[in-house]
């Protein structure tokens, strides 16, 4: 005790209310847990490995307009992967980022739908299909196809009919519709190379709408059941399953008409990939249908985005599916980027962090905005709570990329770290716990023994110069759905 109450003592201190867990109030001390004056280790990352939107000015076309105002130079420093709009960044963000340092510049294209292009006189959202030729499409994809080619209808994807096919479900923006191009199309490839080259200092490319899944996207949880070659539905949608037939309503007679639909798929979905003039990080939802991890094991394809990672309400198998496709992905030695967008779940969304956690292939990516009070720029997504480095995890991530191993009762996931570090500087050992039942759970299965739990930082945001909080009060129960970081 001694030992801590030096602690404490060297730092700012305040004061919260909080409850147990029978609901009656107790107060903590919460205190940033670094000793006053250590310093930081030699050669220790100073946080994990994380992925940040970048946007140098409101006036620029940015990803959901986050982060505008954030330094670049902070940026640089303190986001190992920054990601870019395709759309006026490249004399801007793109080249103050790669001015201050950035180690991957990411430059956001989807080679897969022609998106922003506004509705002709006369149609609407609900109208079957529309005769547009892509002129007035703004991607770079659908821009560059107009530009060799004018029309570039051949280049869309087509209903059995004849029709192409139209996005009713998520493709209208403002007036704006999206309708998906044939990634086998030499011409959508040869486009896609070409866009991957506009931007002199991009150093990787997110390609969204990847992997090689046609009919089926299986931790997306829009699947029942497994559809290869011997299980293929034919053209027609029933609605309830595939992808395609959930996204719009149809399918495309360019793979249905194939003997092995979803295998050509996955050819074009790897050969688009490979067009690519950098390497792809796709977004791919960590999916391990066999097509999609073709797809993934291809040279040019790097990693994939788990977008919205960690969603999961008290739903331990899904929980599990995703933790396990992560695992899988970490050992093909691929990069996973796990994107999160839901900041009253970030201690849930870092805890299963580290619960999967690889030095090298996990990439946090928190999307959220930080309601903290203080803020360095707007819809800034900066978190102090990455700063906080685990290493040595005392189980090492198992050979069968099955996340049980980490599970010490029903529902509940825990993995300890023997040496753990705050902005590079020593905090002893950690751990991260993870219920994912419906039901609070007690604390149980650590060998470990630990003094303090990880609170947020309500007052400042990461790049506004906030740190994280740590509560000496660690408690004896884990709330149901929710997340731990505990600290020696």
């Amino acid at each position: 005790m001694p030992a801590l109450r030096a602690r404490l003592a060297a730092v700012a201190v305040t004061l919260l209310v909080s409850c147990d867990a029978s609901g009656s109030a107790r107060s903590t001390v919460v205190a940033q847990l670094p000793q006053a004056g250590a310093r930081a280790v030699a050669g220790m990352p100073t946080h994990v490995q994380n992925w940040l939107y970048a946007c140098a000015n409101a006036d620029q076309t940015c990803v959901e307009a986050l982060n505008v105002g954030v330094a670049s130079s902070w940026i640089a420093s303190h986001a190992d992967w920054a990601e870019v709009y395709y759309d006026a960044d490249d004399d801007v963000t793109s080249a103050q980022l790669a001015a201050s340092g950035e180690r991957h510049l990411v430059i956001y294209v989807d080679p897969n739908i022609a998106w922003h292009c506004p509705l002709p006189s006369g149609y609407d959202a609900s109208s079957p299909d529309f005769p547009e030729d892509g002129s007035n499409c703004k991607t770079p994809v659908a821009q560059h196809l107009q530009a060799v080619s004018g029309s570039f209808a051949h280049a869309y994807l087509h209903q059995e009919n004849g029709d192409r096919l139209f996005d009713h479900a998520d493709g209208l923006y403002k007036g704006e519709a999206g309708e998906p191009l044939d990634i086998g199309d030499p011409g959508v490839q040869a486009a896609f190379h070409t866009v991957t080259l506009e931007n002199r200092y991009a150093t990787d490319v997110f390609e969204d709408d990847a992997g090689g899944s046609y009919n089926c996207i299986f931790d997306d949880g829009r699947c029942a059941g497994t559809y290869g070659p011997a299980q293929y539905d034919p053209p027609g949608c029933d609605g309830s399953g595939g992808y395609w037939c959930y996204k719009y309503g149809e399918t495309a007679i360019e793979w249905d008409r194939q003997p092995e639909p979803q295998q050509a798929y996955a050819n074009d979905a790897i050969a688009l990939s490979n067009a690519s003039a950098l390497p792809v990080i796709g977004n791919d939802g960590t999916g391990t249908d066999g097509y999609d991890l073709q797809w993934l094991r291809s040279n040019n394809v790097h990693g994939a985005m788990a977008e919205g990672a960690w969603r999961e309400i008290a739903d331990t198998p899904r929980w599990i599916a995703q933790a396990d496709a992560i695992l899988l992905y970490h050992s093909l030695h691929k990069f996973v980027v796990e994107y999160s967008d839901d900041e009253s779940r970030l201690l849930f969304q870092i805890a299963s962090h580290w619960i999967v956690y690889d030095p090298r292939y996990s990439i946090e990516a928190l999307t959220e905005v930080n309601p903290a009070a203080r803020s360095a720029g707007t819809n800034d997504t900066t978190f102090p709570e990455e700063s906080i480095v685990p290493t040595q995890p005392l189980v090492a991530a198992p050979p069968n990329d099955d996340v049980t191993a980490f599970q010490v009762s029903p529902g509940l996931f825990a993995r300890e770290y023997a040496h753990c570090y705050e902005n590079g500087v020593s905090i002893g050992h950690c751990a991260a716990l993870v219920n994912t039942s419906g039901s609070a759970a007690r604390i149980s299965g650590l060998r470990l023994r630990y003094a303090h739990v990880l609170v947020r930082n309500a007052a400042a945001t990461w790049a506004a110069g906030g740190a994280p909080l740590w509560s000496a009060g660690v408690p004896q129960e884990i709330d149901a759905n929710s997340g731990l970081v505990l600290a020696q």
